[in-house]
């Protein structure tokens, strides 16, 4: 991951009013008791102000999540999809190192996101210009971590 904050830091992350962090909690609305905590997260630089409960901010500071798949790889393709485009998370980036590819899913309409964009090694994923930042992420790098 530090590869890949590095590169976000560097694509003027902070000029833009955003700033990047791993292990901060995403407050869901699906229960009064519902969070996740995303591997990266792009949030606003005041998410503080949105802060909810324990290290949970509300959904409105998010720009991006993403999250790499492990042991619980369903989770990150089934279930935090759903949550994620109901609590109107705008870009939710998956790197499937089960199926070998990253999956970009954005713009959630009624609690859905569109059918992902699906990149494979090799090609680049482009950070969507709703982030606030101008990036092409590789696949191979995401796929294959620092």
């Amino acid at each position: 991951m530090t590869r890949l904050i590095t590169k976000f830091f560097d694509a003027g992350l902070e000029q833009a009013g955003l700033t990047c962090l791993l292990g901060i909690g995403l407050w869901l609305p699906t229960g009064p008791e519902d969070f996740a905590v995303p591997d990266l997260s792009i949030v606003e630089e005041d998410f503080l102000s949105t802060h909810v409960q324990i290290n949970c901010y509300a959904p409105r500071a998010f720009r991006m999540v993403l999250e790499v798949t492990a042991c619980n790889w369903s989770d990150d393709l089934g279930l935090k999809v759903a949550c994620y485009a109901e609590a109107g998370i705008p870009v939710y980036v998956v790197v499937d190192r089960r199926h070998d590819e990253v999956l970009l899913h954005q713009n959630p309409v009624d609690g859905r996101y569109p059918a992902p964009q699906r990149f494979r090694r090799g090609q680049t994923v482009p950070v969507p210009e709703f982030v606030g930042v101008t990036l092409d992420l590789s696949v191979d790098t995401l796929l294959d971590g620092d």
